[in-house]
C-alpha cells in the first residue's frame, strides 16, 4: 500500500517485556524474534521479513482504513471512531454508541439473522463492518506500527493481559497450510509438514498449548517437539485435558454452553460460510480461558483468530480450506465435550 493508516509512535519507547504466555509461533527460547508486552495491555509482535511481514501489515492496514472511512465501530469496543486506540487497552469498549454506531449494531442483527441459510450469499450492499462483524470480533484490536532498534512489530491488544493464570492453546486451521501462488519449494516444504503432522488429515493441528494447574500453583506447557508429535488418535484428548486445570472443570464449562468456545467459533463459522474478501493459510485459532476458574461462569472464554502473514484479499472466491478446517475442529470438540468423563487425561 503506498499509504500507510498504522500510525507511527512518535513519542517515547514503551517499556517492553518478553511475553511468558505466547505458545506458539516465534519463541525467544527457539532463539527467534519472540513477541512483547508491556505495562499498558499491549502485546507486540515482530513483523517477519519480505512478503510475509507485508502481507500481516497490510492485513491490518486494510481493516483500519475501511472502518476509518466508514466511520464506524469495533464490534468489541461498541465506539465510533478508529479501529484501535493507545488511550485504553481494555478490549470490552465500556461507552455511549454514536448514532453510526448503533446502526450498524441494527444492521449487523439483521444480517445474522438473514445468513443462518447454509450457502447464504455475503450481503454486499452492507457496510464492510456490517458483513464482516464476525471477523472483526474474532481478531485482534490493532493500535498501530511501532519500531524499535530496526524491528518493525504490530502493536496490538494483550490477548492474554486480561486473566490471571490464562490458560492457551493455539490451534491452525485448515486441511493444508499451502497456496498456489506460492513457489514450488514452498509448496513442496508445506505439503510436507502438513502430511506429517494431523493437519491434512484433521483440518487443524494444535501448535501450542498451555494449562495452569490449580494444585501445583503452575503451567503445563505443550512444546513445539510435543505438538509436531502428537498423532492423530491423541489429538481428542489433548483437547480434553485442555479444560481440566484441577478445579474440576470440564470440557463443557470451556467449549459448551452459551458463552463457551462453540458457541464463538459458530458465529465464525457462519461468516466463513458466506464471505468471499479474504483466505487464510497457516492462521490459528485461540481459545483462552481464566485457569483458576472453579466454574463455567469463571472461565471467560475468548477464541481469536490470528496470524495473517499468510491472509489474500480475494474477490467472489469462498474460503473452503479454512471453513472446511473449522467445521471439522468443531466437530471433534463437540466430540469432546461429549466423551468427558473426567478419566485421566494427563499428557
Amino acid at each position: 500500500m503506498a499509504t500507510s493508516v498504522l500510525s507511527q509512535r512518535p513519542t517515547h519507547e514503551p517499556q517492553l517485556t518478553p511475553c511468558k504466555h505466547q505458545v506458539a509461533g516465534h519463541l525467544f527460547e527457539d532463539g527467534k524474534a519472540g513477541s512483547f508486552v508491556d505495562e499498558c495491555g499491549h502485546f507486540y509482535k515482530p513483523l517477519q521479513n519480505g512478503p510475509r511481514g507485508r502481507r500481516e501489515q497490510e492485513f491490518y492496514e486494510l481493516i483500519m482504513a475501511i472502518l476509518q472511512s466508514e466511520e464506524c465501530y469495533h464490534p468489541r469496543r461498541r465506539l465510533s471512531g478508529s479501529y484501535g486506540s493507545r488511550d485504553s487497552a481494555e478490549p470490552s469498549g465500556e461507552g455511549v454508541e454514536s448514532s453510526s454506531g448503533a446502526s450498524c449494531i441494527q444492521a449487523e442483527e439483521r444480517l445474522a439473522e438473514g445468513q443462518t441459510e447454509a450457502g447464504a450469499q455475503p450481503e454486499t450492499h452492507l457496510s464492510f463492518s456490517v458483513r464482516n462483524a464476525a471477523l472483526l470480533r474474532a481478531i485482534p484490536l490493532c493500535y498501530g506500527l511501532i519500531e524499535l532498534d530496526g524491528v518493525r512489530m504490530i502493536e496490538m491488544e494483550d490477548l492474554a493481559g486480561q486473566y490471571r493464570h490464562p490458560s492457551i492453546i493455539d490451534v491452525k486451521m485448515g486441511f493444508h497450510t499451502w497456496y498456489a501462488s506460492g513457489d514450488a519449494r514452498y509448496i513442496e516444504r508445506r505439503k510436507a509438514k502438513d502430511a506429517a503432522t494431523h493437519q491434512s488429515s484433521l483440518g487443524f493441528r494444535i501448535c501450542g498449548m498451555q494449562v495452569y494447574r490449580n494444585f501445583q500453583r503452575g503451567y503445563w506447557r505443550a512444546s513445539k517437539r510435543w505438538c509436531k508429535g502428537l498423532p492423530q488418535e491423541e489429538v481428542r484428548k489433548a483437547l480434553l485435558r485442555f479444560p481440566h486445570n484441577e478445579s474440576n472443570l470440564r470440557a463443557a464449562d470451556v467449549y459448551g454452553g452459551q458463552h463457551g468456545a462453540l458457541s464463538q467459533l459458530h458465529q465464525l463459522l457462519q461468516w466463513f460460510k458466506v464471505q468471499q474478501e479474504f483466505v487464510f493459510y497457516s492462521s490459528s485459532i485461540l481459545i483462552i480461558y481464566e485457569g483458576d476458574a472453579q466454574k463455567q461462569s469463571e472461565t471467560n472464554v475468548v477464541i481469536r483468530l490470528v496470524d495473517f502473514a499468510h491472509t489474500f484479499p480475494v474477490n467472489g472466491e469462498r474460503d473452503s480450506n479454512f471453513l472446511n478446517g473449522l467445521a471439522s475442529f468443531m466437530s471433534v470438540l463437540e466430540d469432546t465435550v461429549a466423551a468427558d468423563t473426567h478419566d485421566d487425561c494427563s499428557l
